[in-house]
């Protein structure tokens, strides 16, 4: 009762003494109590979030020690497990599959039982390995962000796939050596041939139908590696024998990539056989790119069957070559075309021509005229 009566009066006290006080004090007051009281309430706040990420942290880490401890006693066990218990123990601990943050810690843990068993600690169970692989999905998550539109994440998705992976890698060192054997094919694009077989017959056989970003990936560093070595043949072989456009397109740029000038009247002459757009293309700019120029009447061929991409590609050709063959078929097709945009880039293609052309003209009147002036002063020395 009289903790009460006190506690009151103190209230009214300080109450009658605040309102003694002048305006001025009175709003030092209330900001002062007001930050005051904010800044209690965000440290109670800060204190609060502080313990549930620490929480949620050692909840966290737990959670992938357990996963980094499963997935080793999977991958180092001698027993092959079926698909259904690999993924039942697996998920039975965080649900991975269809989980973008739960394949990344997978990935992250297989990479490092991966490089555990490069350096000799364990023996991998490779049909395990492969078993979660293909459970869960892993390399077609990683293929899908190879699609991304973000180079951060391309370059994390070719450098994870890079790691898990590690057969590819290992097929591609002993391609490049002399001697090589392969005791068991795998699914691997790259694999699949045996000691007495070339090494390209691979190219012939594994991209019939399907031909990816990664396929890219490894086959161009196959070839690099052949090429260091001056090992590497004509690529225009798989352009004439494969029916894979993909594929086709891909060794197209290839032969452009490494200047095999050697293939070049090889795909020039595949263009009258060409009906595929995508391929003529390729053909078109590599032989641009190989400055080519005798391919240019079987370039201009291709120009009223082409679609614009290919038109457009045909008239780039044809300012680079810079022949007056080529300038007076431009010329033609301009007055032939209505779509405003193709007239452009004619328009644009005959002026780069002409002024190359003017410019060497300049250049050869310059030096007559030139030539004739010391002439004429050698003469009027003489004459002297």
């Amino acid at each position: 009762m009289y903790l009460g009566y006190y506690l009151q009066f103190y209230l009214f006290y300080l109450q009658a003494r605040f309102w003694s006080y002048p305006l001025v004090i009175k709003l030092t007051i209330v900001i002062i109590v007001s930050i005051a009281i904010v800044f209690t309430i965000n440290k109670l706040l800060f204190y609060l979030d502080s313990k549930r990420f620490i929480q949620k942290e050692s909840t966290l880490r737990k959670l992938k020690l357990e996963i980094e401890s499963t997935i080793d006693n999977i991958l180092f066990n001698k027993v092959d497990l079926s698909e259904q218990i690999v993924f039942s123990t697996l998920q039975s601990i965080y649900p991975l599959k269809g989980s973008r943050r739960g394949l990344k810690i997978l990935s992250k843990y297989l990479i490092q039982a991966n490089l555990k068993s490069k350096f000799g600690e364990h023996g991998l169970n490779d049909k395990n390995y492969n078993q979660i692989l293909k459970t869960f999905g892993v390399l077609n998550f990683w293929e899908l962000e190879l699609g991304s539109k973000n180079l951060n994440k391309i370059h994390r998705a070719k450098r994870n796939l890079d790691d898990l992976k590690q057969d590819y890698f290992q097929q591609l060192r002993i391609l490049s050596t002399s001697e090589y054997k392969i005791d068991s094919p795998s699914d691997n694009p790259i694999n699949g041939f045996s000691e007495n077989n070339e090494p390209y017959k691979f190219l012939d056989e594994s991209f019939i139908n399907e031909f990816n970003a990664l396929d890219e990936i490894l086959v161009h560093r196959f070839f690099l590696s052949k090429a260091e070595t001056g090992q590497l043949p004509l690529l225009s072989r798989w352009v004439r024998n494969s029916g894979n456009i993909a594929f086709k397109v891909f060794m197209i740029k290839e032969i452009g990539f490494f200047n095999q000038k050697g293939c070049a009247s090889i795909i020039a002459a595949q263009l009258s056989k060409e009906t595929n757009n995508d391929i003529i293309l390729a053909i078109i700019e590599t032989l641009t790119y190989m400055n080519y120029s005798q391919s240019e009447t079987q370039i201009l061929a291709c120009y009223k069957s082409g679609n614009f991409k290919v038109k457009k590609s045909i008239i780039k050709s044809i300012s680079a070559f810079k022949s007056k063959f080529g300038l007076e078929y431009l010329n033609e097709l301009f007055f032939e075309t209505i779509d405003e945009e193709l007239r452009n880039h004619l328009l644009n293609a005959m002026k780069e021509i002409r002024g190359d052309e003017e410019e060497e003209g300049a250049m050869s009147i310059n030096s007559i005229s030139t030539f004739n002036s010391s002439s004429y002063r050698q003469i009027n020395y003489q004459l002297s």
